[in-house]
């Protein structure tokens, strides 16, 4: 479902189940009942809603916020962070590959002065920042942030209505690969600040 801006949306929870189960938000929201002050949400969280009929949503993000969630008398994990651990490379290591062209005959080894791992960049709420300059044939992106953040992907004329869109955090990583020669810039269309990892391929 989608959550406007400045809006308490009301959802009916009554004799549906015992825990609602925030599957995915692109922003932290707030649940709120005449007999419970708001609690923060982010993707992951559960909370016991058996003693409510009906609850109130809303959040502080200037955007549209898309928000999932179920109802359950289990008290599941969502799917896209269950028993997930991340592990990320912080020391530069040496590797080859090779690449087999569609031919299937002929195969070239890839060097690894041709990979080029960029410290993460930070990019504040509604900043728009250049995440990479020209000369890769590819670039490959991941979302990393604390928190679930919604990013534009493109050239520089990209906006928050605009380009490529990537959503994810280190709990659930989203991902982006282009085959682009140019700069490339992103912004951050979220509340919190966005963090990204980032590889170019010469």
């Amino acid at each position: 479902m989608e959550l406007q801006p400045g809006t308490q949306t009301p959802i009916s929870v009554g004799g549906k189940g015992k825990y609602l189960i925030v599957r995915s938000t692109s922003a932290p929201v707030f649940i709120s009942a005449d007999s419970l002050r708001p609690q923060r949400l982010e993707s992951g969280d559960r909370i016991n809603v058996s003693e409510f009929d009906k609850m109130f949503l809303e959040h502080k993000a200037p955007q549209t916020v898309a928000f999932d969630y179920q109802i359950s008398d289990l008290e599941v994990r969502p799917a896209s962070t269950s028993g997930l651990v991340v592990q990320r490379i912080i020391e530069p290591i040496e590797f080859s590959a090779t690449v087999r062209v569609e031919d299937g005959l002929r195969v070239e080894p890839l060097s690894p002065d041709t990979m080029t791992t960029k410290p993460d960049i930070e990019i504040a709420p509604n900043a728009k920042v250049k995440i990479c300059n020209s000369g890769f044939r590819q670039v490959s992106i991941q979302v990393i942030s604390d928190n679930v953040t919604v990013l534009r992907i493109g050239d520089f004329n990209i906006a928050s209505n605009r380009g490529l869109m990537v959503m994810g955090s280190k709990h659930a990583t989203g991902s982006l690969s282009l085959e682009y020669t140019g700069e490339l810039y992103a912004v951050n269309t979220s509340a919190s600040t966005a963090r990204l990892s980032i590889v170019g391929v010469q």
